[in-house]
């Protein structure tokens, strides 16, 4: 459900003007949307597409340089002969044992705690790792000696190991993975910044955050549910324009017309004294 942040009380209260509980005025648009959830990252489709974003275009780069230096020196005959000599078997050799490593590396690293909030400046989650060891945090390209920072919270000792923040201006594009209740974020259009994983309670109160955001901007790729449309927005039924009337101008008006013709009447005593048009016309 969306909440507010009272910084008196420094926890989330019910969304209002005023936290019902120190009566602290919560600002303007205070909504916003916090959770948590369990990250397994040998399990976690995002955290193998964060490794392999990086390690496959580092791969390939090399590779083409590998096979452009050969043909600089040697012309393609030592092109031809370096492709002929086993280079693509050891190259996919290279491949697998990356991808055996990185499976290693992800099962040592254990699972860990994200917290998310998505509030008026943009998205921003905290991991934590619970019970940290030296061999996870190795695995988390981490100091050993950090685990003696850990803090205690419910019983378990965790460590912050990472945060990844992003404002709303920043954001260039937005894809819906439904399925997976997953939200991903690019900044650039080209480059996944972040992905906000939901639950199913918190599924579509972010969506309506995100839509309040940047449905607006049509610099921002987004899928046309989040996109605000004039259809979408309710507008005033329009009424016709009526006269305003002022009862006493109006009734003052109406006085004043009647006076006049109280005061323009013929008098009766002078139509009693004019002959009839037919006696007049006898009598010549």
């Amino acid at each position: 459900m969306l909440t507010a942040y009272c910084k008196k009380c420094a926890k989330d209260v019910p969304v209002g003007e005023v936290c019902p509980y120190c009566g602290a005025n919560l600002g303007r648009n205070p909504a916003r949307a916090a959770w948590c959830t369990e990250r397994i990252p040998v399990k976690d489709w995002m955290c193998w597409n964060d490794a392999a974003r990086i390690i496959f275009p580092a791969g390939a780069v090399l590779l083409l340089l590998v096979l452009l230096t050969e043909l600089l020196s040697g012309g393609s005959g030592a092109l031809g002969r370096t492709l002929n000599s086993g280079l693509p078997v050891t190259v996919t050799v290279i491949i697998a044992s990356v991808l055996l490593l990185l499976l290693a590396v992800l099962l040592l690293q254990g699972h860990d705690l994200a917290d998310h909030i998505v509030d008026k400046s943009g998205i921003h989650i905290r991991y934590y790792l619970p019970d940290p060891t030296p061999v996870k945090l190795l695995a988390r390209l981490k100091r050993p000696s950090l685990a003696k920072q850990a803090v205690l919270s419910g019983g378990t000792r965790v460590l912050p190991v990472g945060e990844q923040d992003l404002a709303w201006k920043n954001v260039a594009r937005v894809q819906l993975w439904p399925e997976k209740c997953l939200i991903l974020f690019y900044a650039p259009k080209w480059w996944m910044r972040t992905a906000v994983r939901c639950t199913p309670e918190t599924w579509f109160d972010v969506l309506s955050l995100v839509q309040d955001k940047l449905g607006k901007k049509k610099a921002v790729d987004l899928p046309q549910q989040l996109r605000v449309t004039a259809q979408s927005v309710p507008r005033a039924p329009r009424t016709k324009a009526q006269p305003v009337r002022v009862p006493e101008i109006e009734e003052a008006i109406e006085q004043l017309t009647m006076e006049e013709i109280m005061e323009n009447k013929p008098d009766e005593q002078a139509w009693d004294e004019v002959p009839p048009a037919e006696n007049q016309a006898g009598g010549e």
